[in-house]
């Protein structure tokens, strides 16, 4: 049976959900002076490492279902920051890179997540950076567990 709520796992939650609204403000404004909509950095931070992925590969990368990456990619390709072409060696398999519009939007945004990051753990140790990063995933674990799992 899992533990009840005490009044330190209800602050704790309480913090939790905060700090991620916090967070998640902070990077819908940077979105916003760039002029994407915040599900689309994914898409620039993926092609600008490893341009050319096909639309499975990017949605299966981006942990979405491939119908809405479409709707993402022709928004995108609309505004120029991307282009699909098919794959030289199959026909029927649609790539997609950035254009040098995208590209620069690409650098805008991890330069917005660098500076958001900055603010967010610039005062952090680098064992207190190890150890947030070791508890995230712990709680990420215990998330992905089933309920009967966790007990």
């Amino acid at each position: 049976m899992p533990n009840e709520p005490t009044e330190d796992s209800a602050e704790l939650t309480h913090l939790f959900i905060r700090t991620l609204r916090a967070h998640h403000g902070r990077m819908h404004e940077a979105h916003q002076s760039i002029d994407i909509h915040p599900g689309q950095a994914p898409v620039f931070f993926i092609l600008s490492s490893q341009e050319g992925l096909n639309q499975k590969e990017l949605a299966e990368r981006m942990h979405i279902k491939p119908a809405t990456l479409t709707v993402m990619l022709t928004r995108l390709e609309q505004g120029g920051f991307i282009e699909r072409f098919s794959d030289p060696s199959d026909q029927r398999v649609w790539r997609v890179r950035l254009t040098r519009e995208g590209h620069e939007i690409s650098r805008r945004v991890r330069q917005a997540v660098e500076e958001i990051d900055g603010l967010t753990f610039g005062n952090f140790s680098p064992e207190e950076r190890e150890q947030f990063r070791e508890l995230m995933n712990k709680m990420y674990g215990n998330l992905k567990k089933g309920p009967q799992e966790n007990s």
